[in-house]
């Protein structure tokens, strides 16, 4: 996977969440959790880790959506006693994550959250994954 570090959104999320008292570390990623970019509070391998098990609880969320009828899953949020963890859509199978500190404005964050997501709009989308198979490819 290459680094992060030098990924033209890792800036602005940096600017839109990381700079957001409370925020420890936000992520943009994938819909199957491959990481695309990153604040610079959180190093590569821990959000690599981040964004597959964000992508995970992602999964989990969507599944209890379908199973109560609720036609669309918005957000997962997670509490613990030491942090917030807060999960939205970010384009086409693309997902932006957030960790927070126990005492931060969970509003003012997914407020912040859903500002980027419309401010970028289309160009955070993933396209889907194909396999050799499905693209007609041989195998």
């Amino acid at each position: 996977m290459a680094d992060t570090t030098s990924n033209d959104l890792g800036w602005l999320l940096d600017e839109q969440l990381g700079s957001v008292p409370g925020v420890r570390y936000a992520v943009l990623m994938s819909g199957d959790g491959l990481l695309k970019a990153r604040t610079k509070t959180i190093g590569q391998d821990d959000g690599e880790k981040f964004a597959a098990l964000t992508a995970a609880l992602r999964a989990a969320g969507k599944a209890w959506d379908e199973f109560t009828g609720g036609q669309s899953l918005r957000q997962v949020l997670i509490e613990s006693n030491q942090c917030f963890g807060l999960t939205t859509s970010a384009g086409d199978m693309t997902m932006l994550s957030v960790c927070t500190d126990p005492d931060a404005d969970i509003g003012l964050i997914s407020h912040q959250m859903a500002q980027l997501a419309v401010r970028l709009g289309t160009q955070l989308g993933t396209a889907e994954r194909r396999t050799s198979v499905e693209s007609g490819s041989p195998a």
